[in-house]
């Protein structure tokens, strides 16, 4: 037998428990549901019974189980009151947060919701990080602790994980994605089924502005003319193409914001557009004070 006992067995045990089926409590733990049962498996390996009854749909606690389930829960609760403790001692890590985000929110609007948060709380150290990641791998960071926030736009699907109950989340702000194309390019119909080819700035196929667009141009009548000149994953660099004269492209209006005008775009007036929210995501599970209290500061719209 194991000599050793790891917390996130408990965790595993008490989120088997709370959903009373393994492949939810997987989703909920961001681990495969084989991984999830070897874990449960080698505790109740640890305690010397069976904590789990797995002929019960959904799953219940047997006797001893539910004598195991609050002592469980007392260790973990225990165990993260420890560690924020601990964090409270050393005042550069206590002030210290990490905000992902995605790279487009990054430019202007992450840096002014932390201005303002600045203004309201005082001074705290904090680091950006915005990288090419897929929203299941930034939520991945924030149940791991690598990061304390995450910052997204936000659409019906965005990822199970996202609503699985690990997370809490705040609706911060609202962004706009429409169609624009440099100034000297001919006008365009965007009603219009046949026609000559449109030049395109696509996005890359895994990032979640793809996604946004494509919900967008999906059924629309011009997108079998939509011919493709340039792919890329940000956004700044679509907005740097076009504004070169390279196509036709679907940007937020946040990237406008952030350099202050449109420059060499004009804005094509069209119902082929979409509001988005925005969203910040923290991990239920993360205690720490300044987290929360940059969390309770926040202003939900």
């Amino acid at each position: 037998m194991n000599k050793f006992m790891e917390l996130k067995w408990l965790e595993d045990f008490v989120c088997v428990a709370q959903q009373g089926h393994f492949a939810r409590a997987a989703d909920a733990r961001r681990i495969t549901q084989s991984a999830l049962s070897r874990r449960v498996k080698s505790l109740e390996e640890w305690v010397g019974v069976t904590l789990l009854d797995r002929t019960q749909h959904p799953i219940r606690l047997t006797a001893a189980g539910r004598e195991f389930y609050g002592a469980a829960q007392d260790i973990i609760r225990q165990s993260y009151d420890a560690r924020s403790t601990s964090e409270e001692l050393t005042q550069g890590i206590r002030d210290a947060v990490t905000v992902s985000s995605l790279h487009t929110l990054a430019l202007y609007f992450v840096p002014s919701m932390l201005a303002e948060l600045q203004r309201k709380l005082g001074p705290f150290e904090v680091s950006v990080v915005a990288e090419t990641r897929t929203v299941d791998e930034y939520l991945v960071a924030l149940a791991e602790n690598r990061s304390d926030f995450f910052v997204s736009y936000s659409r019906g699907g965005l990822s199970a994980a996202a609503d699985s109950g690990a997370f809490e989340s705040k609706l911060i702000g609202r962004d706009q994605i429409r169609p624009f194309i440099h100034n000297n390019a001919p006008d365009l119909d965007l009603d219009a089924r046949r026609g000559l080819p449109i030049p395109y700035l696509a996005y890359s196929g895994t990032t979640l502005m793809s996604q946004l667009v494509r919900g967008i141009i999906s059924n629309a009548p011009f997108q079998n003319r939509l011919n493709v000149r340039y792919r890329a994953s940000l956004a700044e660099s679509i907005r740097t193409a076009a504004s070169f004269g390279m196509g036709l492209c679907w940007l937020p209006d946040s990237t406008f914001a952030w350099r202050g005008e449109t420059n060499k775009l004009r804005l094509i007036e069209s119902r082929w557009q979409t509001e988005v929210s925005i969203r910040i995501y923290k991990s239920r599970n993360n205690l720490r004070p300044i987290v929360q209290a940059i969390w309770d500061s926040l202003e939900t719209l």
